[in-house]
């Protein structure tokens, strides 16, 4: 017999956290399904993954009506399917669908904290953002924090106590991907293409960023730190992959600065960015918190030094000294001197690069982690004294 286990997320664009997991849980004697509100990328991670989703209509918002109809559905979903193991994650899933899970008497319920919204919230918000990662929490049998940061910050507040929260292996919610990151000569040969488009010569030195552009993710001192260090250096040039959102909107003036600047290059959102990645000389990263900050292992991956934030999640995708440095995200002159050192040697980004790719290529595969998950909810069911493979 096999495990029924359940997978939750708030909506189905967050289903790419777990590209791979389920397929791979399948043959370790488990039947998962997924389960999130019906959106853009529903059908295809049901083909690509080959199991049955479950629709359950969420909003991500604060709505009190529609959340108890999605409690309530929930529970009629979890007590038709009856797993033995749930694990919800995001915040609006992480509420509901755990909060079911007790209700219904589910053995194994965990609740997978990806990072918490309420580090950089203040007054009623962080207080409401406080209780339901509380509740959620409480719901749960174990909790899941995807950094070892992360996990100090929830028993900071006070959401779980410490034996109660579990990191695998070094952190990240999936593992990565490793051989696609790798230079290939396909990544070569899109490489010139883009050189070209952006007009890009090998003189140029390269700072990039990848992700959403917001204040959260440090878009402001990246541009000023840009552009500090532009006024020195006519080579230097900043890609930029990804877009704005209307939530936590960057200034006026610094968006401005991205689409006017000459030496700022901003691509807009790409379902896949490998191949920028190659085309950066240095990444960074100065967001304000972070679940992980999977963008920065990636870059590693591809074998660029990284200067990340010294923040949750952001200060584990690191080796300070080694693989990149930590910085404080709101110091500006921290932030332009050590970009210096990098712009200033090649010896240095070289070392540092090659580092980090073999320490993420090590710690962070997709099979590292996806075995960790495995014994992780073996042993949960052993605690729970449910023998693997029993129904309910």
């Amino acid at each position: 017999m096999t495990t029924k286990l359940i997978h939750a997320v708030t909506v189905s664009e967050s289903l790419s956290f777990m590209n791979g997991q389920l397929r791979y849980l399948k043959g370790r004697g488990f039947e998962p399904k997924a389960l999130s509100s019906k959106g853009p990328g529903f059908e295809q991670f049901q083909a690509n993954e080959q199991v049955e989703m479950l629709e359950l209509p969420m909003d991500r918002g604060i709505s009190p009506v529609r959340d108890v109809h999605s409690l309530a559905r929930c529970i009629w979903i979890l007590r038709h399917h009856r797993p033995l193991i749930v694990n919800a994650s995001t915040p609006k899933a992480g509420l509901i669908v755990t909060l079911a899970a007790r209700m219904c008497r589910v053995p194994v319920r965990i609740y997978t904290m990806r990072g918490l919204r309420l580090e950089t919230t203040m007054g009623w918000k962080h207080s409401l953002l406080l209780s339901m990662e509380k509740i959620a929490a409480a719901s749960a049998t174990h909790c899941l924090a995807v950094s070892d940061s992360l996990k100090e910050r929830a028993i900071e507040f006070g959401i779980a106590e410490e034996e109660k929260i579990s990191v695998l292996g070094k952190g990240s919610g999936d593992g990565f991907d490793v051989a696609r990151f790798q230079h290939s000569p396909e990544i070569e040969a899109a490489g010139g293409g883009l050189r070209e488009r952006y007009q890009l010569s090998k003189e140029h030195i390269v700072l990039g960023f990848v992700g959403r552009l917001t204040k959260d993710k440090g878009i402001n001192e990246l541009v000023a730190a840009f552009k500090h260090l532009s006024w020195k250096n006519e080579q230097l040039r900043l890609l930029v992959v990804g877009d704005y959102e209307d939530d936590d909107p960057v200034d006026d003036q610094v968006k401005w600065e991205i689409e006017h600047h000459p030496g700022i290059i901003k691509t807009g959102f790409l379902p896949d960015p490998v191949a920028h990645y190659h085309l950066m000389d240095i990444f960074v990263f100065l967001t304000k918190r972070e679940g992980f900050g999977n963008v920065s292992i990636e870059a590693a991956l591809c074998g660029l030094p990284v200067v990340a934030s010294d923040v949750t999640g952001a200060r584990n995708t690191i080796v300070d000294g080694k693989t990149g440095v930590l910085v404080d995200p709101r110091n500006l002159q921290e932030i332009t001197e050590t970009l210096e050192d990098f712009i200033a040697s090649e010896n240095l980004r070289v070392r540092f690069g090659e580092a980090g790719r073999q320490w993420a290529s090590a710690h962070f595969s997709n099979e590292v982690l996806w075995k960790e998950l495995d014994s992780f909810y073996k042993n949960c069911l052993s605690e729970s004294l449910v023998p693997t493979g029993e129904l309910n």
